[in-house]
């Protein structure tokens, strides 16, 4: 029998590679169904908007009505959405699926709350957590290329076989998560069903008025600039990402292989970031305030962008994309350190939490103004685009860079 250490981490891996294993495809897919770019835009929107929503429900539904009963409910439903998504041809139809999945798929969310219930080494836990997040980028390496192959081998109805094989896969992790020892019987499990509706609608109001209460109550004047940096980052990382498998099929004609490729080598290079952020740190020894990282981050977003738009050869676009992955990485990790330094004790899960939600934002946006950009411009401009939002957070890194250096010499 596997143990809940391991059942956790294997949930886990298949999570993560069977939804890079279509998430490449979904706006391919729906270009080939006949949907216009607005309305790929607007699918692409709905999922991080609906998680953005649910995310606090989901979670306050597990603790009322326990964790492990809402975990394989979301599994299954994810399951039997995924296999409609392989074979439905309509707008609406598609739509309706991408809201139901933004609102029940929490595999990752889920797995982080049970794994206390199961683990008692608070330690051990820890070490879960982040091999949960190494597994995040092993998915983005490996999925891309075995579905590559498959809409090779097979061009008509590649997507619906994947997306077949994904339901299968959450099925699969629905049998590891029902197969976990049973547990000591929780209150929530001996309440009564009156009581538990009141309960969840009570937490679900509670989670809207803390969070609304949390945003005013952050000092904006402090964390402003990076709040904003972050946004913008979010906006034109999330322009490139939606668009760049795009991109590659209407400038190169690249093969889903190639592409699949592709975008293994960024997850690959992320990887590795996140892995070695000491190493860049030791390089930027000096930039003791982090406003000389954030111009870096900006500065060759803007450079990396353009030249992206305009290569030649699928070569050269790789050449690029390296440096490129690597400060994207970065900028998420450094908005992200800074936040947690400029915090104190008593404000961080709050500014944590508004950064959760910045993030999510601008990947709400992302997509809707890629879609605008498609439809009456081109793919190619969607990346120009991207450079210039990215060049008002150069401007305004470099305004604060120079401030700070000016602070310095005081």
């Amino acid at each position: 029998m596997i143990s809940p250490y391991r059942t956790f981490l294997l949930v886990a891996f298949l999570d993560q590679l069977s939804i890079f294993f279509i998430l490449p495809y979904l706006d391919i897919h729906a270009k080939q169904l006949g949907f216009n770019y607005f309305q790929i835009g607007l699918i692409g929107a709905i999922f991080p908007a609906c998680q953005m929503i649910s995310s606090p429900i989901v979670g306050s539904l597990s603790d009322v009505r326990g964790r492990r009963p809402i975990f394989l409910a979301c599994l299954i439903i994810c399951s039997i959405v995924y296999f409609c998504l392989g074979i439905t041809s309509s707008l609406l139809v598609f739509i309706i699926l991408r809201i139901v999945t933004g609102t029940f798929k929490h595999t990752l969310t889920l797995t982080r709350a049970m794994a206390p219930d199961y683990i008692d080494d608070k330690n051990d836990v820890t070490v879960l957590y982040g091999k949960l997040k190494s597994l995040a980028g092993i998915g983005l390496a490996l999925g891309p290329i075995l579905s590559g192959y498959i809409m090779e081998a097979f061009p008509e109805n590649g997507f619906n076989i994947m997306c077949t094989i994904l339901s299968g896969v959450i099925i699969l992790n629905a049998a590891l998560i029902n197969a976990l020892p049973d547990i000591a019987k929780k209150k929530y499990e001996e309440s009564e069903p009156a009581l538990e509706a009141t309960k969840l609608l009570d937490a679900i109001v509670k989670t809207f008025n803390q969070t609304i209460k949390n945003f005013y109550n952050i000092d904006w004047t402090i964390f402003g600039d990076i709040f904003l940096y972050l946004f913008l980052m979010s906006v034109s990382m999330g322009l490139y990402f939606n668009n760049f498998r795009l991109f590659l099929n209407v400038k190169y004609e690249a093969s889903p292989s190639v592409t699949g490729y592709i975008s293994s080598i960024q997850g690959i290079i992320t990887s590795i970031t996140n892995e070695k952020i000491s190493f860049f740190n030791k390089l930027y020894a000096r930039d003791l305030d982090y406003s000389l990282r954030i111009f870096h981050v900006f500065l060759v977003m803007v450079l990396a962008l353009i030249g992206l738009a305009t290569v030649p050869t699928i070569p050269f676009y790789i050449a690029i994309l390296i440096p490129t992955s690597i400060y994207f990485a970065m900028g998420r990790i450094v908005a992200l350190i800074v936040v947690s330094n400029k915090s104190v004790s008593s404000n961080r899960g709050t500014l944590l939490g508004a950064f959760s939600s910045v993030s999510s934002l601008g990947g709400i946006i992302a997509p809707i103004i890629g879609g605008v950009i498609n439809q009456y411009l081109s793919v190619t401009y969607v990346f120009y685009i991207s450079a210039m939002i990215a060049s008002i957070g150069l401007v305004l890194s470099y305004r604060a860079r120079a401030i700070s250096l000016q602070e310095k010499t005081k």
